[in-house]
């Protein structure tokens, strides 16, 4: 059963840091991801983007499901560092990609956990999002209609989109689940994870 609130990375937002380490460069990449496809997706893009690094690490976190890949580091010392800080922050919906460019001096196991533990620390900051289940609406309304939830949105949590004005306004309304639209005309109905507010604290819920 899937939780009905969450905390993750604001989407469309990349969190990006590098740090040093005897003469070894480890660019860390974080980003809000829904799906494995997803994720596995932003994966390759930064494998393909850094293609002469040595390394290319990852850990990510779904709601149904975690995955980790150390990409030739000893095993235990790159991605399981790198979850257990995601789950240790409580986020989900996340993934961390870690590049290391190989400086020529081997680090060891202990010093290797540490560098990747602080790589994925260093990305995954505040501001974070507090993501709820949501209601996504389709509606066709009247111009009076459209007027009055206008009204509603500047003082709610709801979010209005996709707005196309003919006959009528056909649009795409966002909010909580215990918000009344049933005297609208809804053409269409769905739930969503959204996120209407930020938070400081990955473990505020």
């Amino acid at each position: 059963m899937l939780d009905k609130k969450f905390i993750s990375l604001p989407k469309d937002v990349l969190k990006t840091g590098e740090i040093v380490e005897k003469k070894s460069r480890f660019l860390a990449f974080a980003k809000n991801v829904e799906t494995s496809e997803e994720a596995k997706e932003f994966y390759r893009s930064i494998k393909k983007e850094h293609k002469t690094a040595r390394h290319t690490v990852c850990a990510y976190k779904l709601q149904t499901l975690s995955h980790f890949t150390d990409d030739g580091e000893p095993s235990g010392t790159a991605g399981k560092p790198i979850l257990d800080v995601i789950e240790k922050q409580g986020l989900v919906n996340v993934i961390v990609v870690v590049v290391r460019y190989f400086g020529g001096i081997k680090l060891g196991a202990g010093p290797l956990l540490r560098v990747y533990s602080n790589s994925a620390s260093l990305v995954l900051k505040p501001p974070f999002a507090l993501f709820e289940s949501c209601q996504k609406l389709q509606a066709k309304i009247t111009f009076a209609q459209f007027e009055n939830l206008l009204k509603l949105a500047s003082k709610n949590e709801i979010k209005l989109e996709n707005i196309e004005f003919n006959e009528n306004v056909f649009l795409t309304i966002i909010a909580p689940k215990n918000q009344d639209f049933s005297y609208l005309n809804i053409t269409e109905k769905e739930e969503i994870f959204y996120s209407f507010k930020q938070v400081e604290d990955s473990k505020s819920l």
